[in-house]
């Protein structure tokens, strides 16, 4: 009994555990709801749950990278940063600096203004383009008049996550990750079980943004209380926030983030629509059904790394690249060995379980699938030292990452047109690409950044 309770101890207090529990529930997702929505909504009203929620994702692309220059600055005044730069690192305070509370509360005053700003932005351009989509495709449904009042709520939805999501990332910003990862497994623990009461009870598409709206209040609840908590030890400043001031500082790194992040949306949602365009839905749904498992399979590996990066930051604001190299290394090692023995079992075994669940769905050819997951592994690591480069506050991989992207696409299309790869195309595409520089250069450049070569920080142990 003493043993378990140290494991349930040990279980609570671990931010990959928690991570773990949260990918655990996205699948749970698929596995309760998606059965759901196929058996009590029609098929037009099934493809308008789709509809709108392609239309609600999108809201999230107006924050354009503020998200992670705002993890930074906090990262950096926690660490006691004397002030933000543009790009780059003021000269560090020293290993035993006080946290900066006067710029924390900056940041975070500035955030609330910013995020009140974007979920207006979200509201105009949203609000307009996706009505004239559910316009034309109203009619269509089962009821015009739920469609609407769905639509109404899907809106509402989106400009809600993107107003109130902030919390959740200052929050881990301040190495708060563990209650950040059990807030949002409370908040996706949450939104499943009402999404699924609600659909059973007949409300059919106002299920999912309605569980969704009140999910995410009550994350934002939990989350700004934990975060006002944290800054309560340091009385906030008599003064006003510069927040233009702030953002000019903030502005630089995070237009290049947000490149990125369009960059993999648009690569993503590009080889999907490729997909569908030269080889059907049938073949669309085994690349897509592939593309999932393997990044569940990469998220869960990337939780090791993932709930560091605060530390790391705080590590790098302070010139400690010594312990940026501890703690760094441990957890890349850990992400490097879950993801592959999560691919060694998914690869084989994926088809061979569908098929004795008696499901007819499909991933691609186990050559292919293989490759699949040989090009997520390296892409894994192309982020996590993505990542810790930017801690340093520079972003030097955009445009390498959007012309890895645009590469990877074009590789893909001239397969499909001069060989018989099929599908395999749009794995062998961005795989060459990656390989040709991103994949092999950054790991190199990041070690360098903590003052080691590659071959010596991989396999030596760091002190």
């Amino acid at each position: 009994m003493n043993r378990l309770r140290l494991l349930a101890s040990h279980l609570w207090g671990s931010a990959v555990a928690w991570s773990w529990l949260f990918n655990g529930l996205r699948v749970g997702s698929a596995l309760l709801l998606l059965p759901l929505l196929v058996r009590l909504l029609g098929k037009s009203d099934l493809g308008m749950h789709y509809v709108l929620l392609s239309l609600g994702a999108l809201a999230m692309m107006v924050d354009f990278g503020f998200a992670g220059a705002i993890w930074r600055a906090v990262c950096i005044a926690l660490a006691g940063g004397k002030e933000l730069r543009a790009e780059g690192l003021a000269p560090p305070a020293g290993p035993q600096a006080a946290p900066n509370h006067e710029l924390l509360w900056d940041v975070l005053a500035t955030t609330r203004r910013l995020y009140l700003g974007l979920a207006m932005i979200a509201l105009l351009l949203l609000g307009a383009g996706g009505t004239l989509v559910v316009a034309r495709h109203a009619q269509a449904t089962s009821s015009p008049e739920i469609t609407w009042l769905a639509w109404a709520l899907t809106l509402a939805l989106a400009v809600w996550e993107v107003y109130a999501g902030w919390w959740s990332t200052y929050l881990a910003a301040l190495n708060r990750v563990v209650t950040a990862a059990r807030l949002n497994c409370l908040a996706h623990g949450l939104k499943l079980l009402l999404a699924a009461g609600l659909l059973l009870a007949g409300l059919g598409l106002l299920a999912l943004p309605l569980a969704g709206l009140v999910a995410t209040g009550v994350q934002r609840l939990l989350a700004r209380r934990a975060c006002l908590q944290v800054l309560s030890a340091w009385p906030p400043p008599k003064r006003s926030a510069d927040t233009r001031g702030l953002l000019r500082v903030l502005w630089p790194n995070s237009w290049r983030q947000g490149v990125i992040g369009v960059g993999s949306y648009l690569g993503a949602n590009s080889a999907a629509f490729i997909s569908l365009e030269l080889f059907g839905l049938a073949a669309t749904a085994q690349f897509g059904l592939s593309l999932q498992l393997v990044a569940v399979a990469q998220s869960m590996a990337a939780s090791w790394t993932a709930v560091k990066w605060p530390e790391i930051a705080q590590h790098c604001a302070r010139g400690d690249h010594a312990a940026m190299r501890r703690v760094f290394q441990l957890r890349l090692w850990l992400q490097l060995v879950t993801f592959l023995a999560l691919a060694a079992v998914l690869v084989p075994c994926a088809q061979p379980l569908l098929n004795w669940l008696g499901s007819n769905k499909e991933v691609l050819p186990l050559f292919w699938f293989a490759l699949l997951a040989l090009n997520a592994f390296f892409d894994m690591q192309f982020s996590a030292w993505g990542t810790l480069i930017s801690t340093g506050n520079r972003i030097p991989v955009m445009w390498p990452a959007l012309l890895g992207t645009l590469a990877g696409l074009a590789l893909a299309l001239a397969f499909i047109a001069n060989s018989s790869f099929g599908l395999g195309a749009l794995v062998l595409g961005p795989l060459l690409a990656g390989s040709a520089f991103n994949y092999w250069y950054w790991p190199a450049y990041g070690a360098r950044f903590m003052g080691t070569p590659w071959p010596r920080f991989m396999f030596q142990r760091q002190t």
